[in-house]
């Protein structure tokens, strides 16, 4: 009987390892779960204007920096020092007047911030464009010896340039808005 149960007991044992366990049968409703790992494309109209208001921006700073002439000998004459501060003034109204209406002819901005950002651009360029093209005409019109007029000139051309300070960075102004900021991230002007 003892062999009888183990012979039992042993064929038990094998027949359970060789029957493979039930499967379900799959569902007729399960789909593969998809993510999307791609960022929110930016609106088309927003990349135009952004890439258009940085260029003019990045423009200025380019050309100022082309512009400037460190291998300029020092003045020797007050007649001299007139003359290179009269064509530093020209250079900065030129550039400044030049920026401003690039701004100015952008098309309205596809989000109110980014109007209000230009606006207040446009008044900063504008502000150092008249500035020097004003203390240029004043110098012009100096006698060559007049070192008042040029005292009065040197300070318009650092107000001037007070005038652009924190105009190098157009994308940092539109931080406030998410549109432009991921118009600004796809725009070539923005870029530079």
């Amino acid at each position: 009987m003892k062999v009888t149960a183990v012979l039992l007991g042993a064929g038990l044992l094998l027949s359970a390892c060789g029957t493979t366990p039930a499967v379900a049968p799959p569902s007729q409703n399960l789909r593969p779960v998809e993510t999307s790992t791609s960022a929110p494309a930016a609106d088309p109209a927003a990349v135009r204007w952004t890439d258009g208001f940085c260029s003019a921006v990045h423009g200025y700073r380019e050309r100022t920096n082309r512009e400037a002439d460190p291998q300029q000998p020092t003045p020797t004459s007050i007649a001299e020092s007139k003359k290179a501060l009269s064509v530093t003034l020209g250079g900065i109204a030129a550039r400044t007047g030049e920026t401003a209406d690039k701004l100015a002819a952008l098309p309205p901005a596809p989000v109110p911030l980014g109007d209000t950002v230009r606006r207040a651009f446009v008044t900063k360029f504008t502000q150092a464009r008249d500035r020097a093209a004003g203390a240029k005409t004043e110098l012009d019109r100096a006698k060559p010896d007049n070192t008042a007029a040029q005292e009065q000139a040197g300070q318009a051309l650092f107000q001037a340039q007070q005038d652009v300070d924190g105009t190098y960075d157009p994308v940092g102004a539109m931080a406030a808005s998410p549109e432009l900021m991921l118009a600004a991230a796809t725009a070539p002007g923005c870029k530079a």
